[in-house]
C-alpha cells in the first residue's frame, strides 16, 4: 500500500516537468520572433488611413518611416487590398527613387464599401490600414432637361444630343426591295433607251406600252415602301407612322437620305415619259424625258453621299449606274416584250443593235466597276467584308462576260440575213436572254448587299457640333472610331461630349482619365451607347479633374467579335485659379447625334 501511494506522486512530477519545459520553449521561441520582427512601419498613404475616396483610385502609394535595401524588397513584399469582403486586382509594386515610397496600380475599379490595405515585407515589418470607397463610376446617365426627370434626355451642356436607338428589325425586307427598285429602274431606263437607241417602232406596239406602265407602277411603290422602311429603322416607329411623307425629311436628313427622297421624286417624274412611251422620241420632248430618266439613274451612283469616299468614286458611280441599267434593262424588255414571239423586220434590227451596245455597256460596267472597288477597298479587299462580296460578284460579272459574249455572236451569226424573226428562233433567243438575265439579277442581289456595308475608305462624316469645346479630338482605327470633346480643360468641373461613329454595335463602351501625376485618382466613364451617336457628361459638378498635367485618356468597348482595341490620346489640364473653377458652358443648341 505504501509502495502504490509513493509512485503516484512521481509520475505527477514528470508530467508537470513536461509541461514546465515546453511552456519555457514557447516563451523563448516568441521571446526570438520578437527580436526577429522587423520595424519599419509607414509614414504615410494615399488613399490615407480613414480616407472617404469619392473617385476610383488608380494606385495605392505607401511611404515608410526607414528606406527598403532594394526594389527586390518592394517586389517581392505581400500586398493586398480587399474592399467590402472582395479582393481587388493590384499589379506589381514599384520602388520610388527615395528608396521608401512604394506604388502599386489597381488593374480594377475598388468596389464601393470599406477597404482594408495589408503589406508585409520580407523583415516581417506588417501593418494594415483601412479606408472607404465611396466611389459613384461617373456615366453619361441622361439627367432631366425640363423638370420633369425625363430618364431618356441627356443633360444639356450647350447642346442636346439624340441618342439613336435600336430601331426595327427590317434589314431583311429592305435589301430585298433594294433588289426590285434596282431592278424596275434599269426596266424604266434601260427599255426607254433602247427605244431611242435600237427600237424606235416600240411605243406602237400594245405590249411595249403596258411593260412600261406597269414597271413604272410598280417602281414607284417599291420606292415608297423603301422610304416608308428606313425612316422605320432611323426613328425607331411604327410601319403606320412612317407611312407620312412629311416624317421623312427630319428622318432621312443625311446625305444618303436625301439622295433617297430625290430618287423617289424623279422615279415619279419618270411617270410622264414612261405612260406615254413615244415621247421619249418626240423631238419636242425628248430633251426633257431624257434628262428626267438619266438623272433618276444617276442618284444609285450616290448612294454613298455623306461619307468620306473620293470625289472621282461618285464619277465612276453615276456612269457604272447608267451603264448597268442600260444593259439590264435592255435584256428586261428583249425577253418580256421583244422575243414573246414571232415579229418583222424590227424586232430583228432591235435585238441585233442591242446586241452589238450591250458589249460595249457590258464593258462600261466592268470597267468602272473595278475602278470603284480599288477606290473603296485599296488594299484591303480581301480582309474587308465589303472587298470581299465585291470579290464574289466579279466572279459572277465574269460569267455573265462569256454568256454576252456567246449571245452577241449567236444574233450576229443567225439574224445577219434574216427579215423576219420566226418564233423557233424569239423562243431560242429568249431562253439565252433568259438566262444572262438571272446572273444579272444575281450581280444585282450583291450590289444590294454591298450597298448596305462600309468599305474600309469610307466613312461616316463627323458631325461637328455647335457647342465649343476647349479639347476636340477625332480617334479611330480599322474597327473603332470615336470623337472626345471635353470643356474647359482645367481643374475642377467639366463637361464632356462622346461620338460613336464605329462600329454600328458596340458593348462596354468606357473611357478612362488616369493624370500622370502621382498620388491622384483617375476616373471611369461608361457610355451608355449601343449605336453610333453622342452621348454627354454634364457639366454639373459630377465630372471633376482634379489634377493638373497630362492626363492620359484611354477608349475602350467590344463587339460580338471581341474586345475592339483601345484608342488612346492624352489631354492637357492647366491649373484653374480659385474665380474661374466653375464651368462656363455655351449657349444652347439643338442638334442629331
Amino acid at each position: 500500500m505504501s509502495i502504490s501511494q509513493n509512485k503516484r506522486p512521481a509520475k505527477f512530477s514528470v508530467l508537470f516537468g513536461l509541461i514546465g519545459l515546453l511552456l519555457t520553449f514557447g516563451f523563448f521561441d516568441t521571446l526570438v520572433n520578437a527580436a526577429a520582427a522587423g520595424t519599419n512601419q509607414l509614414s504615410s498613404s494615399n488613399p490615407s488611413p480613414g480616407q472617404v475616396v469619392s473617385v476610383p483610385p488608380t494606385q495605392l502609394q505607401l511611404v515608410f518611416r526607414d528606406p527598403l535595401a532594394n526594389a527586390e524588397i518592394a517586389t517581392s513584399m505581400g500586398l493586398s487590398l480587399a474592399c467590402n469582403g472582395t479582393l481587388v486586382g493590384l499589379g506589381v509594386p514599384q520602388l520610388g527613387t527615395d528608396f521608401k515610397t512604394v506604388s502599386v496600380a489597381l488593374t480594377q475599379i475598388p468596389p464601393a464599401g470599406s477597404c482594408v490595405v495589408s503589406w508585409a515585407l520580407p523583415d516581417r515589418s506588417l501593418g494594415s490600414f483601412q479606408f472607404t470607397s465611396a466611389v459613384a463610376i461617373q456615366s453619361t446617365v441622361p439627367g432631366a432637361t425640363d423638370g420633369t426627370g425625363t430618364p431618356d434626355a441627356p443633360t444639356i451642356i450647350g447642346e442636346t444630343i439624340e441618342q439613336q436607338e435600336s430601331g426595327p428589325r427590317v434589314g431583311g425586307i429592305l435589301a430585298l426591295l433594294r433588289i426590285f427598285e434596282y431592278l424596275l429602274m434599269s426596266a424604266l431606263f434601260g427599255g426607254l433607251a433602247l427605244i431611242v437607241t435600237a427600237w424606235p417602232e416600240g411605243p406602237t406596239y400594245g405590249v411595249m406600252i403596258r411593260y412600261m406602265r406597269l414597271a413604272w407602277i410598280s417602281c414607284v411603290a417599291t420606292m415608297f415602301f423603301v422610304l416608308v422602311l428606313t425612316t422605320m429603322r432611323e426613328e425607331s416607329q411604327g410601319f403606320i407612322a412612317s407611312l407620312n411623307p412629311f416624317g421623312w425629311f427630319g428622318a432621312l436628313n443625311t446625305g444618303s437620305g436625301s439622295i433617297l427622297i430625290l430618287r423617289f421624286v424623279l422615279i415619279c417624274a419618270c411617270g410622264w415619259v414612261a405612260l406615254f412611251p413615244y415621247r421619249i422620241n418626240d423631238p419636242a420632248s425628248q430633251l426633257i424625258a431624257g434628262t428626267i430618266i438619266v438623272l433618276m439613274i444617276a442618284t444609285l451612283g450616290l448612294s454613298r453621299l455623306g461619307q468620306d469616299v473620293a470625289i472621282f468614286s461618285y464619277v465612276l458611280g453615276v456612269i457604272h449606274a447608267i451603264a448597268m441599267a442600260y444593259w439590264i434593262g435592255g435584256l428586261l424588255l428583249l425577253s418580256r416584250v421583244v422575243l414573246i414571239g414571232p415579229g418583222s423586220s424590227d424586232l430583228v434590227s432591235a435585238m441585233r443593235a442591242f446586241s452589238q451596245h450591250a458589249v460595249v455597256a457590258f464593258g462600261v460596267t466592268i470597267f468602272t466597276g473595278v475602278l470603284q472597288i480599288y477606290l473603296l477597298d485599296g488594299s484591303s479587299i480581301f480582309t474587308s467584308g465589303h472587298g470581299r462580296l465585291g470579290v464574289l460578284k466579279v466572279i459572277f460579272v465574269s460569267v455573265m462576260i462569256f454568256i454576252t459574249l456567246v449571245l452577241k455572236n449567236f444574233v450576229l451569226g443567225r439574224l445577219k440575213d434574216g427579215s423576219r424573226l420566226s418564233g423557233g428562233m424569239a423562243w431560242r433567243l429568249r431562253r439565252a436572254v433568259t438566262v444572262e438575265l438571272c446572273f444579272a439579277v444575281v450581280a444585282l442581289i450583291f450590289t444590294s448587299w454591298l450597298v448596305s456595308t462600309t468599305p474600309p475608305k469610307a466613312k461616316a462624316d463627323v458631325r461637328v457640333t455647335t457647342a465649343t469645346y476647349a479639347f476636340r479630338e477625332e480617334l479611330k482605327n480599322d474597327k473603332f472610331h470615336v470623337v472626345i470633346s471635353l470643356t474647359p480643360g482645367v481643374t475642377g468641373t467639366n463637361a464632356m461630349r462622346i461620338e460613336l461613329i464605329q462600329p454600328r454595335r458596340i458593348n462596354n463602351f468606357a473611357v478612362k482619365l488616369i493624370p500622370q501625376a502621382i498620388g491622384f485618382s483617375g476616373i471611369q466613364i461608361n457610355v451608355p451607347l449601343t449605336r453610333p451617336g453622342a452621348a454627354i457628361v454634364a457639366g454639373d459638378g459630377s465630372f471633376i479633374l482634379n489634377a493638373p498635367g497630362i492626363w492620359n485618356i484611354e477608349i475602350s468597348g467590344t463587339t460580338t467579335t471581341g474586345d475592339l482595341t483601345p484608342l488612346a490620346t492624352t489631354l492637357a489640364v492647366t491649373q484653374a485659379p480659385d474665380a474661374l473653377t466653375a464651368t462656363t458652358l455655351p449657349t444652347a443648341t439643338t442638334i442629331g447625334g
